[in-house]
């Protein structure tokens, strides 16, 4: 059995927690389920208890997403683990290599410095910009998980060892995410989140271009973020056929995603692309911008379409719609290759080489 601290500055229950906390939380439970501890440690947010347990998890909130980087010495001093993994989702490094010698991971998902402008004041994005930098520095030597080749790719460029890179990709719930009867008219989704690198206004591109291809065309929009209110205000005043459904959970995304033709993916970047997956998983097809970690889970013509401009979302979305039944199944073949027990047990597999604190 292992002690696992795993830093993270979002838990599984945080507002705004997304594709990255997933992972964690999958790959969290079952390592518990197989006899090991697991810590989580983070902030807090407005609502938050300190401490509770998720399906075995323990959760430890401290402090807010820089100050919970002062509180963590003297966690670390109290409190003993036989592994760290230092999840670098949300820009800001954690370093405790610098506190613990041995046994420490790093989980890195994509390079911020191509997320960051228009997200994030100037001077905050020029600052993990630099930190970025600093990785080869900080986590030399330091086992590092990546998710996709993209990403591997960056880190090389950033200087750090291949022979120090473990490659392990997301899953998916291919039970919950199953496919399933179609709408009767033409449906599409959008469920890629509200952060400007996410470029969500794109979707009223989309409907304008398939607007007169299309009757009854359909848009559905999850989440919620800075910029829904614009999208919506826009798509009221051109009367366009777009549902909101806020937050949903995650039976009722799955359930909209089967029903829907088409998954629109409009990133600047990602890791890997959970929501393409996910959609693949569904039989759901994904059009999306050919860029760094989407094009590890988006396969030209079997699972949808890469595209190098917003203008030809449209032709791409007509041809999966009339070959529709073929992008059902081999989307769904494709998303058969992940699973979350694949992942969990890669995770082990890296865990269980390292050497148990007494």
């Amino acid at each position: 059995m292992l002690n696992i601290l795993w830093l993270n500055h979002r838990d599984p229950k945080h507002p705004r927690a997304g594709g990255a906390e997933r992972t964690i939380y999958e790959v969290a439970k079952r390592l518990v389920e197989k006899g090991n501890k697991v810590t989580i440690y983070c902030p807090r947010w407005k609502g938050s208890l300190d401490e509770e347990i998720i399906d075995g998890i323990k959760i430890i909130r401290k402090g807010n997403n820089f100050t919970t980087h002062a509180f963590l010495p003297i966690f670390l001093i109290k409190n003993s683990f036989d592994a760290i993994i230092n999840d670098l989702a949300h820009g800001v490094p954690w370093i405790s290599p610098v506190f613990l010698k041995r046994n420490n991971f790093v989980f890195f998902r994509h390079l911020h410095a191509r997320s960051l402008p228009g997200q994030v004041d100037i001077i905050l994005a020029k600052i993990i910009t630099i930190l970025e930098k600093l990785y080869p520095f900080i986590y030399r030597n330091i086992k590092i998980v990546t998710e996709s080749s993209s990403s591997e790719e960056d880190l090389i460029r950033l200087g750090l060892d291949k022979k120090n890179i473990v490659r392990i990709p997301p899953g998916v719930d291919l039970n919950l995410f199953s496919p399933g009867k179609k709408s009767k008219s033409v449906q599409l989704i959008y469920f890629g989140g509200f952060r400007r690198y996410k470029r969500p206004e794109y979707i009223l591109n989309v409907y304008e271009q398939l607007k007169t291809n299309i009757n009854h065309l359909k848009i559905v929009i999850t989440g919620d973020g800075k910029l829904l209110q614009q999208i919506r205000e826009e798509a009221k005043t051109k009367n366009y056929n777009i549902f909101f459904t806020g937050r949903v959970d995650q039976d009722e995304l799955a359930g909209l995603i089967k029903k829907s033709w088409v998954n629109l993916h409009f990133s600047i970047t990602e890791g890997w692309g959970l929501s393409i997956i996910e959609s693949s998983a569904s039989g759901t097809p994904t059009v999306a911008f050919r860029v760094p970690g989407v094009i590890d889970t988006l396969k030209d013509n079997l699972n949808g379409f890469l595209v190098d401009d917003i203008s030809e979302f449209s032709n791409k979305i007509l041809y999966i719609i009339k070959n529709e039944n073929l992008f059902i199944n081999n989307s769904r073949k494709f998303a058969e290759n992940f699973t979350w027990e694949k992942t969990a047990d890669m995770w082990r597999e890296l865990l269980g080489n390292i050497e148990k604190i007494s």
